[in-house]
């Protein structure tokens, strides 16, 4: 099967989807002997529950998936099984369920948006026709709110002139580097990582980057620590590093697994709201409806040009009043996963509810892309972006999205690894969402190839090219 899937790699997780439809949501991938690519691909609900939920313990992440991953560290809780996995989960989850963790994650975003997100896109509304690529606008964004919010620092990589930042794009070289990693034969790139060569070179690089300025930063804070002599005041900073400032090497592995986290997944999420939003003018009517009926307690503004809107940046229990937003970001969700595929390794024989064997070693590939086209799962109209499918008859959430079973729906993975910051990327979401829709109209240049990017996350592969204007008073 190996060279029919490099053929269909411009094309990989539609191509998959098709053949999961096809062949009744599960198949069997085999490749050449020396590759080590046996594996099973599957988007079936049962089978998804069984190896999330029912048979947990027999699917864990596996030393491949260590491999793969190793850039971000042998303590990255995205690759990490044991004792190690449980610890940092309960780490993270003291961290993310603080008030004031979230209160800062809150107070990063409006900050953001405020002096980052606004000024740039009311220089390009002010100019109509200068193009921009959104995504990467929304990349920088949320580069800098998660590095505020885990670091303490903020790196400035979104601002008008949209100059690059080695530090962001250091970054992107090891997400692209840990892609090719998943679809490259073991034997080649490792051969490529022994010998220093190709993407294999530039991924050793662009971590090496990484890591030097994470350790520099750890020293930076600990310098300034050990000068205070007493431990910052929790109360006035919950950032990670502040909290877990003594394992060097720990936190490192903790942070940049953190900041892979929250910028890639909350960046993919809302470039492909705005692109459903300005194929579906309805929904977006719906929405700056809702958002009309429904102002935040406190209005903003610039003091700019009164062809501007006033500012509308919405607290936590404001936003999740939103029930439409609420929904079109479900749909986004659903549609638009931003990891698309989920990675297991089995530690023993098996057999999945869909009667197919798993032999020991096997390596487990769930496709949360494929769920979401899925008549079985969602109806005939699968494909349509509909968010009133999220919506009850009396006009309620039809259950919030994380009590929606993750078998069905499993952007947020499911079971005892399911997503912890859940919550508050939904909050960033929808706070950045309603924003951004309220205070500017969005068009989609003419003819601009949308399709998705070879990499671990649903990237666009040519980014969203898009004009800008003030939506009137």
């Amino acid at each position: 099967m190996l060279p029919t899937l490099i053929c269909q790699m411009v094309n990989f997780h539609d191509y998959l989807a098709e053949r999961l439809i096809k062949h009744g949501g599960t198949v069997e991938m085999q490749g050449p002997w020396f590759s080590d690519m046996d594996s099973i691909i599957t988007s079936d609900p049962a089978n998804i529950r069984h190896i999330m939920s029912g048979n947990f313990r027999n699917y864990p992440k596996g030393p491949i998936m260590k491999e793969i991953f190793e850039p971000l560290g042998p303590n990255g809780i995205f690759a990490v099984d044991g004792e190690s996995w449980v610890f940092q989960r309960k780490t993270l989850q003291l961290l993310i369920a603080c008030r004031r963790y979230r209160l800062l994650m809150e107070k990063a975003a409006h900050d953001k948006l405020e002096n980052g997100i606004f000024p740039v896109l009311d220089h390009l509304a002010d100019n109509e026709s200068k193009i921009v690529d959104l995504q990467d606008v929304f990349q920088r964004f949320t580069f800098d709110v998660i590095c505020m919010t885990v670091l303490g620092y903020n790196p400035s990589s979104l601002n008008i002139d949209l100059q690059d930042v080695p530090l962001a794009k250091a970054f992107d070289d090891i997400d692209k580097g840990m892609f090719e990693r998943h679809v490259v034969p073991e034997t080649m790139w490792k051969l490529q990582r022994l010998l220093g060569l190709g993407a294999e070179k530039r991924l050793a690089v662009a971590t090496e980057r990484f890591d030097k300025f994470l350790y520099d930063f750890i020293s930076s804070r600990r310098e300034k620590i050990v000068r205070q002599q007493t431990r910052m005041d929790k109360e006035e900073s919950v950032d990670l590093l502040t909290a877990h400032i003594e394992d060097d090497k720990l936190l490192r592995d903790m942070v940049i697994n953190l900041l892979a986290a929250g910028r890639s997944t909350i960046a993919v999420a809302l470039v492909w709201f705005f692109w459903s939003m300005a194929n579906n003018p309805r929904v977006e009517s719906k929405v700056l409806a809702e958002l009309a009926a429904n102002p935040p307690a406190a209005h903003h503004s610039d003091h700019s040009s009164c062809r501007r809107r006033q500012s509308r940046l919405y607290r936590e229990e404001e936003v999740n009043r939103l029930v439409y937003l609420h929904a079109t970001v479900a749909e986004t969700l659903r549609l638009y996963t931003p990891t698309p595929m989920n990675h297991k390794w089995a530690r023993e024989t098996d057999v999945l509810p869909s009667g197919h064997r798993v032999r020991a070693k096997t390596r487990i590939f769930v496709s949360m892309y494929a769920m979401g086209r899925m008549k079985g799962i969602w109806g005939e109209d699968c494909r349509e972006f509909k968010p009133e499918r999220w919506i009850t008859e009396r006009g309620g959430i039809r259950g919030e999205i994380q009590l929606v079973p993750s078998h069905r729906f499993a952007t947020f993975n499911g079971g005892p690894r399911s997503c912890l910051g859940k919550e508050v990327s939904l909050i960033q979401l929808k706070i950045v969402a309603a924003a951004i829709l309220w205070r500017y109209k969005i068009w989609v240049v003419d003819g601009h190839p949308v399709s998705v990017a070879m990499s671990t996350m649903l990237n666009m592969k040519h980014g969203l090219r898009v004009w800008i204007s003030h939506r009137s008073t």
